[in-house]
């Protein structure tokens, strides 16, 4: 599901750029500052529908324009596919081989897009709710139906969680949410399955210590999801929301029998939350032939020479677009033979 062609206009500091891109390695140097991490933002928008940085979309309009957009052309299946986004005052518009009547699912259907960038790091470091749409996100490309389990859930949980507010019987709701709570937690599982032996195997090439992950589902262990609810009515009724349920899943992450949040430094968390992103790249190929996009802003930063080739040494080795960013050439593979840009006050010109 490459990205062949990327077109840009007014995202922050570029006013302008189009690149023809390989459907293997890209790789884009330049100072800081210049426009590189723009640059992989604004493809991550075309995908995601919105930013790795900032979740004020506004703010990516470059200085005293009224709108941007992002135009990019994938590949999938011998169908080539035009994508769309335009961002203005009005919002958020998407489109999808010309029809605008398209959603972020469809387009992260067709660009499946991932990113490494400097700030990864939160994905170990910050709260379960981070874990959870990292994990959701994995399944959503992998398992038939989950977005719409998801949103069933949700929206009964939001009902749920109003009449416990109001100080009213829940009845009425409870036996949606176990079968939708349990449809999420299913396909979560599932793709557990997968991820966790990746996981394993790539954070020990990257760390060189034993990784060990796993997944917390949101309630006690050895009791159904029914049984759970039960046991936490109580509970539900004094704090007036729900207790228990996939919304309070997470991921457990261990590194030699030490919790990585509690005791890594920011380089280890750095390297941890690389093999998670990785390890899904990974599993996504499995499934689909192709591990989609991968953005890798700046990978050298806080990472000494050798943890710096061991996450070369896999990044070369995923079936995966890759688009790498650095602040110059010294760190790309020689003779490699990709697209290489050169990214300066915002300007993106080709030099190979």
């Amino acid at each position: 599901m490459p990205l062949e062609l990327v077109r840009i206009e007014n995202f922050r500091c570029i006013e302008q750029a189009e690149l023809g891109l390989s459907k293997h390695r890209n790789y884009v140097f330049g100072q800081n500052g210049a426009g590189k991490t723009s640059l992989l933002e604004a493809i991550y928008l075309l995908g995601r529908g919105r930013s790795f940085r900032t979740r004020q979309n506004k703010r990516l309009i470059r200085h005293g324009q009224e709108g941007l957009t992002v135009y990019g052309e994938s590949t999938v299946t011998a169908h080539r596919h035009r994508l769309g986004v335009k961002l203005s005052a009005a919002g958020l518009e998407t489109r999808l081989d010309g029809s605008s009547a398209v959603g972020i699912a469809e387009l992260a259907r067709t660009l499946p897009v991932h990113v490494i960038e400097p700030t990864s790091h939160q994905l170990i470091e910050g709260g379960p709710s981070k874990r959870r749409r990292f994990l959701d996100w994995g399944v959503f490309h992998v398992e038939q139906g989950f977005l719409e389990a998801w949103r069933r859930y949700r929206r009964v949980l939001g009902q749920r969680n109003a009449a416990l507010k109001q100080g009213q019987g829940t009845a009425a709701w409870d036996t949606a949410f176990v079968e939708a709570g349990a449809a999420v937690d299913g396909a979560r599982s599932r793709y557990f399955d997968h991820l966790g032996p990746v996981v394993a195997e790539i954070g020990a090439t990257l760390t060189g210590r034993r990784l060990v992950l796993s997944y917390r589902r949101g309630w006690s262990a050895g009791l159904s999801l029914a049984e759970a609810l039960r046991a936490s009515q109580q509970r539900d009724r004094g704090l007036g929301a729900t207790q228990v349920g996939p919304h309070r899943a997470d991921l457990g992450i261990v590194m030699d029998d030490h919790g990585v949040r509690e005791e890594a430094s920011r380089g280890q968390q750095k390297l941890v939350a690389a093999a998670l992103i990785l390890s899904q790249v990974r599993v996504f190929a499995g499934e689909h032939g192709d591990g989609g996009v991968l953005l890798v802003d700046d990978p050298a930063a806080e990472l000494d020479s050798e943890a710096f080739s061991s996450l070369m040494r896999v990044l070369e080795s995923l079936p995966a677009q890759l688009i790498l960013t650095g602040l110059s050439t010294a760190a790309l593979p020689p003779d490699a033979g990709f697209p290489v840009f050169h990214v300066e006050r915002g300007q993106v010109r080709s030099v190979l």
